[in-house]
């Protein structure tokens, strides 16, 4: 599957299925009394909310699970942690403290409107526990996180050689593309409703929006989901099945759905499973109908979305992100206009339509003036998005900063780029290019800014000044990540999946991947093929790891540190794929503590300390910045003797050699030669790189 399916498609089904929200909650005052009674009663919107509700939570759950899995083994458990809190639990949090007391005064009113007030007074409300609005979803949701990371490493410690694992995979694999699949994803709530006493089939999934206590129907019905999509993850190809099967799928979910109706009948019913006077097959028939309508409709949505939403689109990226606002927050304007039109006298159908016009036209405004560049669209999003982006190809700024060779744009540029973390200033003013097919390394001590860098340009920060491009554009749009590739120091992969299927994987996120087959060569890692990341050592999956960074055939490759770790032979192959990727028109970041690692590969060296850069030039030019020379020479001198000599920087002895890095060669050789008349073996050289490095980043220190 092609990383377009990925990011933008399954993207597309999340924000559907939310959306799908917003249209449920604006039927119900027309078939139910929640929050009021309409005076323009509709079955054609209970039916509407009937379809709806059968289908959107257990799609939503399985993209849900999908996207768990993704974000856990690629960003590892601490950092899953951190990132779920923020933007799932404290949005929760949050939104029930703030919405929670206006739905309830607007629940209050739109039954004293419907009922009277007299008919309200002395009633008790019933006891179901803490009222959980529609942000229920996000508290199961948490529930199965924590589930999931809690049962992964039993099953691991269980199943260390992957045996059971393995087994799963197969059988999803042969399942999961056939008619079966439905039937047997459908088994677990099925078996539940059709025991169920208290169920009401026309309702469907009983929605668990009060009590803490974690309900049984729902985490029967959404944990499959989540479960699934888990699963589903480790096997993404799978995915390509019910693209190519969208149409029979819905075809199938279409034909249950009209089974369910023509024996539950289209008036809403509240009663708890089946009257006496229902035929007994009806209950069997029905539980089976609506539990496999929900698979065959999450398969056939998902397929669809594959098969039309796959390429990229600012619109559709847009709503996307404003979706998990959207939905967060319109529950009580949609209950206010329910209450303000329900005594309005006019049809159904200009009523309902008027308040979803009304209340997305709110939403959107509120999203992109108040969420969307600020702290809580960080929070939603991962990110702000600036309201203005500045082009470096505008009148103002052509040939200021970044002059190119030959006049090809630069793939990644920092603009007069400040970022800070609180009242720690990480990058000042920075003005910094990376040029077609060069390969420019960031030098610095650690905390000098070099990984802020990279995270500006790889959109996972954005600056507090200045602009960021990468290929032109806004690091933030996904499209332009799609040609970029990143080895990062830290990084988890999958620890269950073998080599080839890391890159497997990797490569599906990418429009144009090389083959898998080919990947392994160029990288020579053909024993690593059929291995497991887990059982590798460190040097192994680091070789692992670039060959993931560069499957997708990069125009820009970051590698932090890419050697560490790796033996000679290991290290050879890769700075000799590096020079294969240059001589390809790549273009590759490059950070490293091995300094001669950047004397032998970079084109252009950069040198970072206390967040400004101190030293921009080829490997010559930064050399030349300092005017140190290195003497080496057999003597018998004290090395304690020749360090007090004007113009001696440092003097060290490896057995028999001295090494003296000098200020003024000429000087120390004259005074070497009269102080030891058997000194033999000089020689001088120009500095080197790390002589350079020491001595910028000493001064700037």
């Amino acid at each position: 599957m092609q990383s377009t399916d990925r990011l933008h498609a399954l993207d597309a089904v999340r924000s559907f299925a939310l959306f799908l929200g917003i249209v449920l909650h604006a039927t119900m005052s027309f078939f139910l009394p929640i929050p009021a009674m309409d005076n323009s009663p509709s079955t054609a919107l209970g039916v509407t909310f009937f379809v709806i509700h059968m289908f959107r939570m257990s799609l939503f759950y399985v993209i849900a699970g999908f996207f768990a899995h993704l974000v856990f083994h690629r960003k590892g458990f601490a950092v899953f942690v951190r990132e779920r809190t923020k933007r799932i639990a404290v949005p929760m949090v949050t939104g029930w403290l703030i919405l929670s007391p206006i739905l309830g005064i607007i629940m209050v009113w739109g039954l004293t409107r419907t009922f009277g007030a007299e008919a309200l007074t002395g009633m008790e409300p019933p006891a179901m526990g803490l009222p959980l609005t529609h942000l229920w979803f996000l508290y199961y949701l948490c529930i199965f996180y924590v589930c999931a990371l809690a049962l992964r490493p039993v099953f691991v410690m269980m199943d260390s050689a992957g045996k059971f694992r393995d087994a799963i995979d197969r059988f999803l694999a042969r399942v999961l593309p056939t008619p079966l699949a439905p039937l047997l994803l459908a088994i677990p709530a099925g078996v539940y409703f059709f025991n169920s006493e208290t169920w009401a089939p026309w309702m469907g999934i009983p929605t668990p929006d009060y009590g803490l206590m974690p309900q049984i129907p729902a985490m029967i019905a959404y944990g499959t989901a989540f479960s699934l999509g888990w699963l589903l993850h480790r096997q993404t190809h799978l995915l390509l099945k019910w693209k190519d099967h969208w149409q029979l799928n819905l075809a199938a979910a279409v034909a249950l759905t009209i089974v369910c109706l023509q024996l539950i009948g289209l008036a809403p019913a509240m009663e708890p499973s089946f009257g006496a006077d229902v035929p007994a097959w009806h209950k069997p028939v029905y539980t089976a109908s609506y539990t496999m309508a929900i698979w065959f409709w999450t398969f056939g949505l998902i397929g669809a979305a594959l098969r039309f939403f796959s390429k990229a689109s600012d619109l559709q990226r847009y709503l996307a992100d404003s979706s998990y606002w959207l939905y967060l927050a319109h529950l009580p304007i949609v209950f206010l206009l329910q209450v303000l039109l329900m005594n309005v006298n006019l049809h159904w159908s200009l009523k309902f339509p008027l308040i979803l016009i009304v209340t997305m036209s709110i939403l959107l405004l509120s999203y992109h003036y108040m969420v969307r560049s600020t702290f809580i669209g960080k929070a939603l999003n991962g990110r702000k998005y600036p309201r203005k982006r500045v082009s470096l190809s505008s009148p103002a700024n052509q040939g200021e900063v970044f002059p190119s060779d030959g006049g090809k744009r630069s793939v990644a540029t920092l603009q007069n780029v400040t970022h800070r973390y609180g009242n720690t200033l990480a990058l000042d003013a920075v003005n910094l290019s990376v040029e077609p097919g060069e390969l420019l390394a960031v030098l610095g001590p650690n905390g000098a800014g070099k990984s802020t860098a990279i995270s500006l340009w790889l959109g996972m920060l954005e600056p507090d000044e200045g602009t960021v491009e990468l290929m032109g554009k806004s690091p933030s749009e996904v499209e332009n990540r799609l040609e970029i590739g990143v080895m990062m120091q830290e990084v988890s992969l999958a620890p269950e999946l073998r080599a080839r299927e890391q890159i497997e994987l990797t490569a599906s996120y990418y429009p144009n991947p090389r083959p898998v087959d080919e990947v392994i060569a160029l990288t020579q890692i053909e024993a690593l093929a059929n291995r497991r990341y887990s059982t590798m050592s460190t040097g192994q999956k680091r070789q692992v790891q670039f060959a993931t960074a560069i499957c997708g055939r990069p125009r820009l490759l970051f590698l932090d540190e890419p050697t560490v770790g790796l033996d000679i032979k290991a290290r050879e192959m890769m700075w000799q794929m590096i020079r294969q990727l240059l001589s390809q028109g790549c273009s590759i970041v490059l950070t490293t503590h091995y300094l001669e690692e950047a004397e032998a590969l970079a084109d252009r060296v950069a040198v970072l300390a206390k967040g400004q850069l101190i030293a921009l030039g080829s490997v010559d030019e930064v050399r030349s910045i300092v005017t140190r020379r290195q003497i080496r020479c057999t003597s018998t001198m004290e090395v304690e003797q020749i360090r007090q000599w004007p113009g001696v920087v440092s003097a060290i002895r490896e057995e028999n050699i001295i090494k003296i890095s000098v200020v003024d060669a000429e000087t120390v050789v004259r005074k070497l030669l009269a102080a030891d008349q058997q000194l033999s073996n000089l020689e001088i050289r120009a500095a080197s790189l790390a002589d350079a490095f020491t001595s910028l980043t000493g001064e700037a220190a």
